[in-house]
């Protein structure tokens, strides 16, 4: 593939050495910690693993949406796209932001595998 813009093909290298990187951390006992504490200082691997997480590109990437204020929610996946609205993934619906920040967590690591 002749790439036109060869940032892009800089970052790709990079991002597939890091993706290798980030699978190594994941254990069970990562995503035990993260779903005790799913906001707030965490362990030198989780932070790796959801920094990895948080600069996903846009299109795609799973956001919460509130149902109501304060709950339940539902993840929606981003688009990318000006005036495209995001869609719903699946039908859950999570009581609490805790619940939803580990369900989409869950989602993201899923990807990564």
């Amino acid at each position: 593939m002749a790439y036109q813009n060869k940032d892009l093909l800089c970052y790709e290298r990079f991002d597939r050495v890091i993706r290798g990187q980030i699978k190594r951390l994941i254990t069970p006992e990562l995503v035990e910690e993260h779903r005790r504490a799913t906001v707030g200082a965490h362990s030198d691997a989780l932070s790796r693993v959801v920094n990895y997480i948080r600069r996903a590109p846009l299109p795609g990437k799973f956001a919460v949406y509130a149902i109501k204020p304060f709950g339940p929610y539902r993840i929606i996946a981003l688009s990318g796209v000006r005036g495209k609205r995001p869609e719903f993934v699946g039908e859950e619906e999570y009581a609490t932001l805790d619940e939803i920040y580990h369900a989409i967590f869950l989602k993201r690591i899923e990807n990564i595998k």
